[in-house]
Order: C-alpha cells, then sequence, then structure tokens
C-alpha cells in the first residue's frame, strides 16, 4: 500500500512538473546568484489582461474621482513591508471599474453570468458616508464591497478602509507615503470617526 501511495506522488509530481515546462503562458527568468550558481525562476504569466473597451450588459465604464486616484500604500502591523494599490481613472490595480446603469440582478451563482461577466471587472459606487467623500468596490459577482473613504490622518492624505456589511467602521487607512504606512502599521484605526 505504501508503494502504491509513493507511486501515485511520484506521478503528480512528474506531470505537475512536465506541465509547467510546457506551459506557453509561462516566462523562464535566470538569476546568478553571489555564489555563481544560476537560479531558474517560473512565472506565470496572466490570460486576463484589464480591457476597459469591453462592454457588459447592464454596466457602463466608470471614471473614479480624482481624490481616490493616484498610488497608495498599506502595511500589516505584523510586517515591515507594504502593498501597493494604484487607483487610476477607470483602473483599480489591474479591475477595470464599471457602474450598474439598469437594474440587471447579478448572481455569483448563476453559470451563465460567471460567464458574461468573466475578468477582471468590478462594480463602483461614488458617494457619502460618515460625511466623507467614499468609493465602494466589489467584485462584479461579489456581495462585500471594499469601501474607500478620503481622509487626512495626523497630516497625511489618506484613503480609510471599511466594509460594506455593519456600520461601516474603519478597519485600515492607505497612504500615498510608503513610509507613512509602515509608521502607522498597528494603529487601531476603528477609533477614526
Amino acid at each position: 500500500m505504501k508503494k502504491i501511495i509513493l507511486l501515485i506522488f511520484i506521478l503528480i509530481f512528474v506531470v505537475g512538473c512536465s506541465n509547467s515546462k510546457d506551459n506557453p503562458n509561462s516566462r523562464t527568468n535566470s538569476r546568478t546568484q553571489p555564489s555563481g550558481n544560476t537560479t531558474i525562476v517560473r512565472q506565470s504569466v496572466s490570460d486576463n489582461k484589464s480591457n476597459i473597451d469591453k462592454k457588459y450588459r447592464g454596466l457602463q465604464l466608470m471614471s473614479t474621482p480624482q481624490a481616490f486616484r493616484g498610488t497608495w500604500y498599506r502595511s500589516d502591523a505584523n510586517s515591515k513591508d507594504t502593498r501597493k494599490l494604484i487607483i487610476t481613472k477607470h483602473l483599480i490595480d489591474d479591475s477595470v471599474l464599471y457602474k450598474k446603469v439598469s437594474k440587471i440582478r447579478l448572481d455569483h451563482n448563476s453559470e451563465k453570468q460567471n460567464k458574461e461577466y468573466a475578468g477582471n471587472i468590478s462594480i463602483g459606487q461614488v458617494g457619502t458616508i460618515k460625511g466623507r467623500q467614499s468609493l465602494s468596490v466589489r467584485d462584479v459577482l461579489g456581495s462585500v464591497s471594499i469601501i474607500y473613504l478620503v481622509g487626512n490622518f495626523k497630516g497625511h492624505p489618506c484613503l480609510y478602509l471599511a466594509y460594506s456589511f455593519g456600520d461601516y467602521e474603519i478597519h485600515g487607512a492607505l497612504f500615498k507615503n510608503p513610509q507613512t504606512a509602515i509608521k502607522y502599521r498597528k494603529y487601531d484605526f476603528s477609533q477614526v470617526k
């Protein structure tokens, strides 16, 4: 029995390795380490590029307000690294932003809609929450939105983060400066009103 299990694991490993070599969507980078050894690194290239020209039934391309645009940084309490979020006129990172223009019912359980609305697309809505300009963003077939609220924290322009369920409590912030994001990574933003 142990031999059969071992044989299955070896076959899975061999098949997995051979598929990654034959994958036309992977590219190989080689890096030379200081010791003179060369390390091969495989990276997968996504076929799903952002396409702002694509039309979807019931949706219209959305322009983000100027206050949200730019490169923003965030850090976690247990990390000294930052993560970058880029918001442009029509994109949030690689996701194209649309707004609903008709009363379509989007259902993540619908096989037809999962095919029709496939891709890096999100639904956005601009508004005001707690007296702050807000941008609510969710996956096209998702149910929970991430809400970005324009703010200023201790003299630093920021985007506060909240979720669309509950009382829209602020749970984090993104800053224009990566050092500022690291500085306030352990701050409890739920205290911000």
